[in-house]
């Protein structure tokens, strides 16, 4: 169950550096937000999840606020922390043998775009092609359709990382055979441009395969 804001997972992040409370309260919220929250196992969120930053301040340093002049090094050092975090967490996701990206770009707005990028990342039919090593690209065009984000279908464009499937919402004259190559990978990209505005989001999801269904029986 795995599709944060955040759920079932204990994280805890520690630095020796002294760092003012609201400014690392504020500083591990934008850190979640582009990192934790943006993975989907199942789209399952749970009840019982924590995400702590312990700064101990040992090394004795003037406490760091958002005005210090080394705030962004200690800001960017926390983001990768989180993201490399969340990344093994998609890894590891049950019964998972695929890490799959969802790029999406061109949309009236960023929420536009993660509301998209959700809906791809989340269907159970888009999962379930991946772990059969089908490049079903009208599934992909279904959950975009649903998401509630401005869609014109004459407009869409879907890559496999760089091996286009659709075109203007049309199926491209790419081969099928090089988009299987491309879904065979154990890590890829689904990258989705809908061409209306300059909103862009990313949502890292994994597949679903039997497996999932037997550990959760």
């Amino acid at each position: 169950m795995i599709e944060p804001n955040m759920a079932t997972m204990l994280s805890y992040i520690t630095t020796d550096a002294a760092v003012e409370q609201p400014a690392l309260q504020a500083a591990l919220k934008k850190a979640v937000d582009s990192s934790f929250n943006r993975i989907s196992i199942d789209g399952d969120q749970s009840t019982n999840d924590t995400v702590l930053a312990l700064a101990n301040g040992t090394v004795k340093n003037k406490p760091l606020s958002e005005d210090s002049t080394e705030w962004n090094v200690f800001f960017q050092a926390l983001k990768k922390v989180c993201f490399e975090l969340a990344m093994m967490i998609v890894h590891d996701g049950e019964g998972a043998d695929k890490f799959v990206t969802v790029n999406v770009a061109g949309a009236a707005s960023d929420g536009d775009a993660e509301l998209a990028a959700r809906a791809v990342a989340n269907s159970l039919l888009n999962k379930t092609a991946w772990a059969g090593t089908h490049p079903d690209w009208g599934r992909i065009m279904d959950s975009i359709g649903y998401s509630k984000a401005q869609v014109d279908e004459n407009l869409v464009s879907i890559h496999y990382d760089g091996v286009q499937a659709v075109a203007d919402g049309m199926r491209s004259e790419i081969p099928q055979e090089e988009l299987i190559k491309v879904v065979s990978q154990s890590d890829f990209a689904i990258n989705i441009d809908l061409h209306i505005g300059e909103g862009k989001a990313t949502v890292y999801t994994c597949n679903c395969t039997e497996e999932y269904v037997r550990i959760n029986f």
